[in-house]
């Protein structure tokens, strides 16, 4: 990790977030960005959601180095419900799919007028899935 080909494992999420981690997934693998992201049992690195007071819908924590680095991306289901209104599914996907995105070595808010699911400023309700900027980046970085 970063690579365009990795594991991840949910953790204290029922089958409903699976499926938000699985649909995140498959945004990315379908891209055309060259990516495999695989969801498994036993990976280092994790999925989660839960309801915390801070002020970000996701955060991408990495860890370790070299063969053994990993990540957590934690959900903010607080942060998002209070914003999302009717599009609850679309900014838990956008957010899903976007601290994926680190994972494949994108960075937050990049400086470009195109559209990207890596900005802070981006449409949730609009911007769930992997833009051709987002695409291009990822195959630049392969």
């Amino acid at each position: 990790m970063p690579s365009t080909s990795f594991t991840v494992r949910p953790v204290n999420v029922n089958s409903t977030w699976v499926g938000y981690l699985d649909t995140a997934r498959g945004y990315w693998n379908s891209s055309g960005a060259g990516a495999s992201i695989t969801r498994t049992t036993t990976s280092a690195s994790t999925y989660t959601a839960g309801r915390w007071t801070y002020s970000w819908a996701g955060r991408y924590t990495p860890y370790g180095s070299g063969s053994s680095k990993h990540f957590t991306v934690e959900v903010n289901v607080q942060f998002i419900e209070g914003r999302a209104g009717s599009n609850l599914t679309k900014w838990i996907l956008s957010t899903s799919t976007h601290e994926l995105g680190h994972g494949l070595k994108l960075a937050d808010n990049p400086s470009t007028s195109k559209a990207s699911l890596m900005k802070y400023d981006r449409d949730p309700a609009v911007i769930y899935k992997p833009q051709p900027y987002d695409v291009s980046e990822v195959v630049k970085y392969k």
